[in-house]
């Protein structure tokens, strides 16, 4: 963010782009974001993941953040380890209150991502998927456009398109 074209009030920085970013976020330097984004108090973008056995000074990749998202309080998003890579979050998203996004994760456009969820590292979310309140997805996985996760879900593996699926392990509502 250029600091001249920024516009401070009691809470909110609003940049040149029109994201609002209340003044308790954190929105470290490797994050290139488009516009009208919000983000919420006390949350984090481009933190470092957790990665086993790398120098924590030596992460060098960026997030990219589209345009219309609102992220709410609290959430965090993390970078990738290496230089060139990206967790990448599409437009027209919402992002809920405690939400985690893993280090060079995936995310499409238009997609709910509930209170409390989880989106584990190098996961790819398709277009137009409802994550619920409450899920936790392990790494690795892709979840298929316009599939829906149902509350409380424990996702272990691939989601195909259109699917709707919970419980843990989560399931289509075809196979339980």
């Amino acid at each position: 963010m250029d600091k001249s074209d920024e516009i401070y009030n009691s809470e909110w920085i609003i940049d040149g782009n029109n994201n609002r970013i209340h003044v308790t976020a954190i929105i470290c330097e490797c994050v290139e974001m488009g516009r009208n984004n919000q983000i919420g108090a006390f949350s984090c973008v481009g933190t470092n993941g957790e990665i086993r056995g790398v120098d924590q000074n030596k992460f060098k990749g960026t997030v990219i953040i589209g345009d219309g998202n609102i992220i709410s309080e609290m959430v965090t998003i993390q970078r990738p380890f290496e230089e060139g890579k990206t967790t990448e979050i599409g437009s027209n998203n919402i992002i809920m209150a405690h939400a985690h996004i893993g280090h060079d994760a995936k995310i499409g456009n238009d997609c709910e991502i509930c209170t409390t969820s989880i989106v584990a590292g190098y996961c790819t979310v398709q277009n137009n998927v409802k994550i619920k309140l409450g899920v936790v997805t392990r790494n690795r996985i892709t979840i298929g456009r316009g599939s829906v996760i149902g509350m409380g879900s424990v996702v272990t593996k691939d989601v195909p398109a259109n699917s709707v699926i919970y419980g843990n392990p989560a399931k289509s509502k075809n196979d339980l």
